[in-house]
């Protein structure tokens, strides 16, 4: 019996330039630039791959039936091609000194990848792809959201673009804001005369 080849998909030297470098011994591309620089390099990476980039890893379970840390988990075992972006910025401490802001990464895959990651879950009926353990879990999810190469740099940190707290603030007066003008052009005010 023959052992599959898992397709990957190709990422020569030249495509590099533009999905970043791979982490070691994984096959995830890490770039990070300015916000702007992200829609760049999103666009880029659709006509590089010629559409088959762009699933994000809550997408996969459209092809396979996985959580988002069994991804994180493939991504980090270098079983998975991804290519992830940073958005990043300067900030200066209350101390005076400057150290990068990371903002969770932009995370792309490959929709071929996982059409065949489903074909092999077929073939290999009963192999388990999640993690075993919390743990586990965390681990790969740290693995994708935070640069290893950042680890212990305390010229960098990562933050949120904005907290759960403020989405849902932003969430709640959006909606009241919408209400009241649906109840204006529903109800309006008798005109005193």
């Amino acid at each position: 019996m023959t052992k599959l080849e898992f397709p990957f998909i190709q990422v020569t030297a030249e495509a590099r330039r533009i999905v970043g470098e791979p982490t070691p011994g994984t096959r995830l591309y890490r770039r990070e630039g300015s916000h702007e620089e992200s829609g760049e390099w999103f666009e880029a990476i659709g006509k590089l791959f010629e559409g088959d980039v762009g699933l994000s890893p809550g997408g996969v379970t459209m092809y396979v039936p996985v959580s988002r840390a069994a991804v994180h988990k493939r991504l980090k075992e270098g079983r998975l091609t991804g290519f992830t972006f940073y958005v990043t910025s300067e900030e200066t401490t209350f101390l005076g000194k400057k150290r990068k802001a990371k903002e969770r990464p932009y995370i792309v895959l490959s929709v071929s990848e996982c059409k065949a990651w489903a074909e092999e879950m077929k073939r290999r009926l009963g192999y388990e792809e999640e993690p075993k353990t919390d743990s586990e879990a965390r681990a790969a999810n740290e693995f994708v959201e935070m640069d290893p190469k950042d680890k212990g740099n305390k010229k960098v940190i990562y933050k949120e673009a904005m907290s759960r707290a403020e989405i849902v603030s932003l969430v709640q007066t959006t909606v009241r804001a919408v209400v009241g003008e649906a109840i204006k052009k529903l109800m309006p005010s008798k005109r005193r005369k």
